[in-house]
Parts: C-alpha cells; structure tokens; sequence
C-alpha cells in the first residue's frame, strides 16, 4: 500500500493501482507462448482503464491519456 495521505494524492493512487494491475498481468504474459503481443495487450488495456478513470475526475489527465490510437 501506498504511504499517502488518504484525503490526497488521488491521481497517485491511480497510477499506482495501474501499476499494479499491470504486474500480475505481465507475469501471466511471461509464461505466453508469445509474450510480446501479449504484454503489449495487457499494457494497452491498463492504460485504457487507467485513462478511463482520469477522464472520470475533474483534475488534469495524466499526459499520454490525451493521445489516441498507436500513439
């Protein structure tokens, strides 16, 4: 768990439970028969539900959330 303060540091939180979400993801991926592809899955659908939820609170979103597509 994260050493914050509980009423801050709301887009900390996010990024690390996207971190978070990635880690077992990756794992699984390394036992993959083709791991790359499968990495680049799992990082592309932590990062689209990492966006989702900054696009969800009324702060600054996180920078790579404001691009599309390959980018």
């Amino acid at each position: 768990p994260l050493l914050l303060p509980p009423n801050a540091f709301a887009h900390l939180r996010r990024q690390a439970a996207a971190l978070a979400a990635l880690r077992p993801r990756l794992n699984d991926c390394c036992r993959h028969h083709s791991p790359l592809p499968c990495a680049r899955r799992a990082w592309t659908d932590v990062l689209d539900g990492f966006c989702t939820d900054e696009f969800g609170v009324k702060t600054r979103q996180f920078h790579c959330c404001r691009r599309h597509g390959a980018a």
